[in-house]
């Protein structure tokens, strides 16, 4: 199929609290493509909007969303009433990625990995503890509780769960669809100077350091990497996922964080940084995603 007669319909935007690092990511994706030749459209969704989308009956949408709406399979889903392939996973799969909770049952049926304990309020609390929501990425919400006068304001959030903390080496691993194989473009190690790896850390410049490859042993490289393939088949992912990790100081195990079924594509997200070190460029990242979708 020759990718240049679709009109693609790149969506960005939305009403998350990532709306921000969604429309970078959308322009970008914008701008790769139109400098190559594509027939392309970028769309800035709102509330208002949604239906437009499919008014202008594209042959393929690329789902530039990230959070709500797009990141969590409504969008998917509507997509595919209207019969329009859309990038990404499918409905259900973004659905169970999009909340942390439900990613770490399902999982623990299907796979032996460690994940953090999970901490019960009513029991007696060993300080400092993480506070992070159910759903949603980009470490939006995520706080580190040191005492209980601290967590006294995060009682009433039913939206928060509660871990321990893992200290140790945060890691980060991207899986492409690439043609018919499921591949690691890389396993990443981020360094960094709050307290906890967060929002302002992700998306400021020079806030924290990208080490690619991870400064990990070969032997632990490889098998991050393919634990990390085998959780995206398990999870039934499509296009591209990052998935997140931390291999704790105090006993050399790796736990498992979370899965991001829409990564970022800003200039300085770590799905295209890792593409590159594979010596892909970026305008090969966003074809394997759309080939992926049709």
């Amino acid at each position: 199929m020759n990718l240049k007669k679709l009109n693609i319909l790149i969506v960005s935007g939305g009403w998350s609290d990532e709306r921000q690092v969604s429309i970078q990511s959308g322009i970008n994706v914008y701008r790769s493509l139109k400098a190559n030749n594509y027939k392309v459209e970028i769309f800035d969704l709102n509330r208002d909007n949604v239906f437009k989308i499919f008014q202008k009956k594209p042959d393929l949408i690329f789902n530039a969303l990230h959070g709500e709406f797009g990141e969590d399979g409504t969008f998917s889903n509507l997509a595919n009433k209207y019969q329009i392939p859309i990038t990404h996973s499918d409905d259900l799969t973004s659905a169970i990625c999009f909340d942390k909770k439900l990613t770490k049952n399902f999982l623990k049926k299907k796979i032996n990995i460690d994940f953090p304990r999970e901490i019960n309020l009513k029991n007696k609390i060993s300080y400092p503890i993480i506070s992070k929501p159910f759903r949603g990425g980009s470490s939006n919400g995520v706080n580190l509780i040191q005492n209980w006068k601290s967590l006294k304001n995060f009682l009433n959030d039913k939206s928060l769960m509660f871990e321990e903390v893992i200290t140790g080496k945060e890691l980060t691993v991207t899986v492409l669809n690439n043609k018919n194989k499921i591949e690691c473009l890389g396993v990443t190690e981020i360094e960094f100077d709050s307290e906890i790896y967060d929002y302002k850390s992700k998306y400021t410049k020079n806030k924290s350091k990208h080490f690619l490859p991870a400064r990990i042993t070969k032997k632990q490289y490889r098998y991050l990497s393919n634990l990390s393939v085998k959780i995206f088949e398990i999870c039934n992912c499509r296009s591209v996922a990052r998935l997140d990790f931390i291999l704790s100081k105090k006993n050399q195990k790796f736990y498992f964080l979370e899965l991001n079924t829409h990564p970022g594509l800003t200039k300085i997200s770590l799905a295209p940084e890792q593409a590159n070190y594979q010596k892909m460029s970026y305008l090969k990242l966003i074809e394997n995603i759309i080939i992926s979708a049709i």
